[in-house]
C-alpha cells in the first residue's frame, strides 16, 4: 500500500493512521510518497523537512515528487507530465515507479542551487 501526502496534509496526520493501517493485514508494508514539496520553503525552514516528516510518521519513504505548475498545465492538455523528462514532478513520479519496480534509486536533491551570485545573496539580506 502506497500512502500519498502532500506536505500540507502531512501537517494535520496523527501518526497513529500509519499505526492503524500497519495493524491490517496488507501483503506489503505501507509506504510514503510526499508530493507538492516546493523546495525554497523546505530550504528556509517554512515547512518541514523530509527527514521531519518521515520521522514524525516512522514509515518507509518511496519517493517525492515536488510541486510544479507544469503538472496541471499537462494534465489540463491530456498528457502525462511523466513523458517531460526535464521536468523535476516527472522525475520524482518516474523515480517511484522504478523503486515499486524494485530498483534501487537515490532520493532527489531538495536543495537547490544558488542561482544569481552576489546580488541575489546580497538582496536576500534585505528581505528579511
Amino acid at each position: 500500500m502506497v500512502i500519498e501526502m502532500n506536505t500540507y496534509k502531512i501537517y494535520k496526520l496523527n501518526p497513529n493512521v500509519v499505526g492503524l493501517l500497519e495493524q491490517k493485514e496488507l501483503t506489503e508494508p505501507p509506504m510514503l510518497v510526499i508530493s507538492r514539496i516546493r523546495r525554497h520553503m523546505m530550504n528556509d525552514g517554512d515547512m518541514m523537512d523530509v527527514d521531519e516528516i518521515t520521522h514524525h510518521l516512522s514509515i518507509k519513504l518511496i519517493g517525492i515528487v515536488f510541486d510544479d505548475d507544469e503538472v496541471i498545465s499537462y494534465s489540463n492538455k491530456g498528457e502525462p507530465i511523466v513523458l517531460n523528462e526535464k521536468n523535476p514532478a516527472s522525475q520524482g513520479y518516474r523515480n517511484i515507479a522504478r523503486r515499486l519496480e524494485g530498483e534501487t534509486v537515490p532520493l532527489m536533491t531538495i536543495r537547490e542551487t544558488e542561482k544569481g551570485g552576489f546580488m541575489k545573496k546580497f538582496i536576500s539580506w534585505f528581505k528579511k
